[in-house]
């Protein structure tokens, strides 16, 4: 009997349910279920559980938001929250308190519900119990094997055309509150059997569910546009009204479908079985009623099947000399439904083409006449016909019976207009006695193709911006980010030359950086001057302005602005302005264009492609993009000068911390700080320093007063700094109207030649100074200091050597040089 106990059901639990949270927008709901392929997703905050959207939700809203035209269906909820749509509030229950399998069953049907979410004491969400997972841990019982499909089957299916429109399906669904419509065509019986009461029957070709609709809706993807042909699940998995339930669980389990269709005589459509209508033959009074009956009917039938497996023993020697046609025949006939969407071809040994059902001419553009007994090349491109002849002669020579192609290499067809087509299919053979036959199932996969290269496109132009963000962010290289930025995008939009282009406060203008192939002429560094800039598209570039132009030569543009365009071999251009933000400040009127019109925007300069071998219609991903990226090339500008502003100031801060602000001389500060870093060099040259005093300079102050003894320190420090070499040397204010010489690599004998030459030069200033002792102008003494620097010796000692003989000149009557 069929386990149904409340641990039997916590094994049906799945513990890892999708979670969103109620801000996640419904788009990116969408996309998650579609990525992990859940029926549903659990909006919970805080541990608790807030409400449930479920596939049959976004089925509801396909339904209802029909019309949208100009968006998507995901750019139309990405800002609406799940909160907004979600049922609030779903039933829940605690693990503790769960069921038998019957109650739950009951339970589920009478809150109409197919997520039951289930909870610990503290209403906490620990996982969810659906359909599946019931069937998915029912064992093999008595009552599946017995009962069969018809007894639980749905007869009333909601059906549609391959032609209606996905978002047609979805409405069906949504009005009918099913989770899914069959695709079916209508073929009416043999003429023999037609009569004006006897409808046309309804063959099933596909199958469309919520879950289709589900990743449909989160790959973006036209709804009103894409029919059901070209989305539904094809071929079929069927089941016969007389199969037991059995074998529907187990095809459903194999396959991992949620429902499968009920055929009957001739593929004709008869009813669905889905894991509700499987669960609901599980209920205690019907497999009380029915075990008995039915095992007197396998008894029974399994009599009827002995005699029956007696009589075909008896007739299998009356068909062995038809077995044969009879295998041919069924060759050919087998895949043949002019109903179906998809090519079926069917060739012989030779290639030449036997079988060309409805869809092959759909998709091919021929009829059948046209192309029976024809090669199959006429249905391949020239170039891959050789490899195709190849593939098939291996193929015949294998053991396999069938195989999906395309597996190393896309596989293209060519319709009769000479137009290609990516294409996926398979092939299997069949031998009959010498004969060998192929049939190729194919169906055309354009729109498939579109759209993952349109994925493919907005992952690629998402990585360009990211790195650009990335560049930015770790780098303050201006020109490195520049050159890296137009190389990644000529490449990326596939074009002949991307320019980055400066104006001047004249609207003439600089190629600060380029990319271009190869033929193509280089205009780096050119300064371009457009009359017509100014007059017709200045103002229009601050306001945000975009231009693509796909033909210089047939758009309406001015002449000169045409001219100019074809100096450079330009057949087509697209321009986005470069605009900097309002707070940004600059120093440099070359860093902006004043903004005459008083705009807010600072137009910089143009981020501009070029395509220069042919005309080019400009796409408008294309021109987003590089709108884009202009603006993270703004960013990357002012970042950039922001940077070198910060520099200078540092810069200038650095120059005004280490000069004496009375004589623009270095400070002691400075002066200490190079002969340390001398010191430390550990070459082995010598190290010279001179100390200056100017002679009797407290008289000098008390006599014509401190303003007067300002400027005489200003001249003679003057005079002294016009002696050095500042590349190499320094001089700095050491005290009161003390001045030191550092001479590096420089010997005593050079230093005190400089010592000569500082002396005279102070000398012949000529400032009257009636108050010395020893000359009537200003004069100065000076002692000289060499040493090798080592780790033994300080610049303690030098500096101290060199006082030493500034004490000497000074005691010997100043106004002279004396060497330590």
């Amino acid at each position: 009997m069929l386990e149904s106990t409340p641990f039997f059901l916590r094994l049906a639990i799945d513990r890892h349910p999708l979670i969103v949270t109620p801000d996640t927008p419904v788009s990116e709901v969408i996309v998650l279920m579609s990525q992990v392929k859940s029926s549903c997703a659990i909006v919970v905050k805080a541990d608790q559980i807030l409400g449930i959207f479920t596939e049959r939700d976004v089925v509801k809203l396909t339904a209802q938001t029909g019309d949208l035209e100009k968006e998507s269906f995901t750019k139309a909820f990405s800002k609406q929250p799940i909160s907004a749509l979600m049922t609030p509030r779903p039933f829940i229950l605690p693990e503790e308190h769960l069921p038998n399998l019957v109650t739950l069953l009951d339970l589920l049907r009478q809150k109409q519900i197919r997520h039951l979410p289930i909870v610990d004491p503290d209403e906490k969400l620990l996982g969810t119990i659906t359909y599946q997972s019931i069937r998915e841990i029912i064992q093999p019982a008595d009552w599946m094997l017995l009962r069969r499909v018809v007894e639980v089957m749905n007869p009333n299916v909601i059906t549609a055309s391959p032609s209606a429109s996905v978002l047609e399906l979805a409405t069906l669904m949504s009005i009918h509150r099913v989770s899914c419509v069959a695709i079916a065509q209508n073929r009416h019986a043999t003429d023999s059997m037609r009569t004006p009461e006897l409808p046309p029957m309804l063959i099933p070709i596909g199958i469309v569910t919520e879950r289709d609709i589900l990743q449909l809706q989160a790959l973006e993807l036209n709804l009103r546009k894409l029919t059901a042909a070209e989305v539904m699940s094809s071929p079929l998995l069927r089941v016969q009204p007389t199969d037991c339930l059995w074998t529907a669980h187990q095809l459903m389990r194999e396959y991992r479908v949620r429902r499968l269709i009920v055929a009957g005589e001739g593929d004709c459509l008869e009813g669905i079985i889905t894991q509700t209508s499987l669960l609901q033959g599980c209920t205690p009074i019907e497999m009380d009623a029915a075990i008995a009956p039915l095992q007197g009917l396998v008894e029974e039938r399994t009599t009827e099947l002995q005699q029956a497996n007696e009589q075909l023993r008896r007739e299998i020697l009356e068909r062995e000399h038809t077995e044969a046609a009879l295998r041919l025949s069924e060759a050919r006939l087998a895949g043949i439904l002019d109903s179906a969407d998809d090519a079926i071809i069917s060739i012989d040994e030779i290639q030449r083409i036997q079988l060309f059902n409805q869809g092959a001419e759909k998709i091919f553009g021929y009829s059948a006449t046209e192309v029976m007994g024809q090669p199959l090349d006429l249905l391949l491109p020239e170039n891959l016909r050789q490899k195709h002849r190849q593939y098939i002669g291996h193929f015949g020579h294998t053991p396999e019976v069938s195989r999906t192609m395309g597996t190393r290499s896309q596989v293209f067809g060519r319709r009769k207009d000479g137009s290609q087509f990516p294409a996926e299919a398979s092939i299997s053979k069949l031998e009959v006695g010498s004969e060998r036959l192929f049939t190729v199932i194919l169906r055309d996969i354009t729109s498939r193709v579109v759209a993952q290269e349109a994925l493919q496109l907005q992952l690629e132009r998402e990585r360009v911006m990211s790195a650009m963000g990335d560049r930015i962010r770790s780098s303050l290289n201006l020109k490195e980010i520049l050159n890296t930025t137009v190389a990644e995008v000529r490449q990326f939009l596939n074009t002949d030359r991307v320019i980055i282009y400066r104006f001047h406060p004249d609207w003439s203008g600089k190629v600060v950086v380029e990319s271009c192939s190869n033929g193509v002429r280089e205009i780096l560094n050119l300064t371009i001057l457009d009359p017509c800039f100014r007059e017709t598209h200045a103002q229009l570039y601050k306001k945000g302005r975009l231009k693509a132009t796909a033909d210089i030569y047939t758009e309406s543009i001015s002449p000169c602005h045409r001219d100019l365009l074809a100096q450079f071999q330009v057949k087509a251009n697209l321009v986005v302005p470069i605009l900097l933000n309002e707070d940004f400040q600059s120093n440099s009127e070359e860093d902006w264009v004043e903004n005459s019109s008083g705009d807010n925007n600072q137009l910089w300069g143009l981020l501009i492609a070029h395509h220069c071998q042919c005309p080019r219609q400009w796409q408008n991903w294309e021109t987003d993009f590089l709108q884009e990226l202009a603006t993270q090339v703004a960013i990357a500008i002012q970042q950039s000068t922001l940077f070198e502003q910060l520099q200078a100031a540092n810069q200038e801060l650095y120059r005004l911390a280490s000069l004496d602000g009375l004589t623009q001389v270095a400070n002691r500060r400075c002066f200490d700080e190079f002969m340390n870093q001398e010191w430390q060099r550990g070459t082995q040259d010598p190290l010279s320093l001179i100390l200056c005093d100017i002679d009797y300079f407290k008289p000098y102050n008390d006599t014509y007063g401190h303003q007067a003894g300002d400027e005489c320190l200003q001249r003679v420090a003057a005079a002294i700094r016009h002696c050095i070499n500042p590349k190499v040397e320094l001089i700095a204010r050491y005290g009161g109207e003390e001045f030191a010489a550092v001479l590096p690599n420089t010997t005593l004998k050079k230093a005190l030649e400089l010592a000569e030459r500082l002396r005279t030069q102070v000398a012949g200033l000529q400032i009257l100074h009636a108050q010395s002792q020893v000359n009537p102008y200003i004069t100065m003494s000076l002692g000289v200091a060499t040493l090798i620097p080592s780790p033994k010796t300080s610049p303690t000692q030098l500096i101290g050597n060199a006082d030493e003989a500034l004490y000497v000149a000074k005691a010997g009557g100043r106004n002279r040089v004396v060497c330590a």
